[in-house]
């Protein structure tokens, strides 16, 4: 099942009525994310937010086990991992490694640890912005239902033809990029 086989009524539907009748409610998670990513929705939205989250959560993950894999092997053996060095080296960290001043070495684990705790702080802003945006876009089904009906008639008004029962919603998740963009570009013009 692909967006192109669903037409506008049945996604408001499964949309608004949870009816997935024609659709199979084990398809639409997928399918719904489709439209929003077909049609840019989500990256003003909520999706930037969970990438944001995503991509920094990784790159602590990653960091901390870095940083407490080093400093156990540091303390086992008494140098760090000279082979795994680099791997930290993508996210703009360079430890250096003076076998002459072998303490010196930890002082650069502390170094990483510090300047990564923005990233914390940052990571916390965004799941906040996330967690405040989803109170406001939980609107009642009414109110979900009129903003897209409304954004329907806009798009008719501004010369996109949609046909409830014969637009497919890849046609439309289209229209509403596309539109989008205009948008953009008279903003950018004026």
């Amino acid at each position: 099942m692909n967006l192109s086989d669903i037409t506008v009524r049945t996604f408001m539907k499964c949309l608004f009525n949870k009816d997935f009748e024609g659709v199979g409610e084990e398809n639409w998670e997928r399918l719904y994310t489709e439209y929003i990513d077909l049609s840019g929705m989500g990256e003003e939205g909520q999706l930037g937010l969970y990438v944001g989250i995503h991509n920094l959560t990784v790159r602590l993950k990653f960091i901390t086990d870095y940083l407490e894999f080093q400093s156990k092997v540091f303390h086992l053996v008494g140098m760090p991992h000279i082979e795994k060095l680099p791997d930290i080296h993508k996210f703009g960290h360079r430890p250096k490694w003076n076998p002459q001043e072998p303490e010196k070495f930890l002082i650069e684990l502390q170094k990483i640890e510090t300047k990564e705790k923005r990233n914390y702080v940052e990571l916390k802003m965004l799941e906040k912005e996330l967690e405040d945006m989803q109170k406001i876009q939980k609107p009642q089904t009414v109110n979900a239902r009129n903003s897209f009906v409304v954004m329907l008639n806009v798009l008719n008004k501004d010369g996109y033809k949609i046909d409830r029962d014969k637009t497919d919603m890849e046609e439309l998740a289209l229209m509403i990029k596309q539109h989008g963009e205009d948008i953009k570009a008279i903003n950018q013009n004026q």
